[in-house]
């Protein structure tokens, strides 16, 4: 897992995800931050891959995970939106790793198997969530190259 940033680094823009300012902070945190980065990774493809996002969602009127999906897209990494989705809506926020463990996200996947990808998420805090996301795209038939977070909260 890479992770651009610390959490407490850049946690204002962060948590105005669900605001219309939000949604210009995470466009450009995908074109400025994601996408350099992914572009790199790139080069070194033997064959297009795929970015999937986490629970592309929308709440407040966008989807984060998506518009990171959307800007960050480069030449060989391209998203597959709306493939990866939570079934349990409960809120992680001030929550401790028990409770995540004990009400996990029941992801289902309609996405296509045979793929390379990497799983995007805006943030991680103990890793339950990305991990959970991973063995079902595995369960799947998708190879996770790695996954990809904006912040990192650890």
């Amino acid at each position: 897992m890479v992770s651009l940033f610390r959490y407490r680094n850049i946690e204002p823009f962060l948590l105005s995800k669900y605001t219309p300012a939000g949604y210009r902070l995470y466009r450009y945190f995908g074109r400025r931050h994601i996408a350099p980065f992914l572009e790199a990774f790139a080069e070194g493809l033997d064959a297009p891959a795929r970015i999937i996002a986490v629970d592309e969602q929308p709440v407040g009127g966008y989807s984060h995970t998506a518009l990171l999906a959307r800007y960050g897209a480069v030449p060989g990494l391209r998203p597959l939106h709306g493939v990866l989705r939570a079934q349990n809506r409960v809120r992680y926020a001030g929550r401790s790793l028990r409770f995540r463990l004990e009400n996990p996200r029941d992801f289902r996947y309609s996405g296509p198997s045979g793929i390379d990808a990497v799983l995007l998420d805006d943030i991680v805090t103990t890793g339950a969530t990305l991990a959970e996301a991973h063995r079902l795209l595995r369960d799947n038939g998708v190879n996770v190259l790695f996954a990809l977070t904006l912040a990192d909260a650890r």
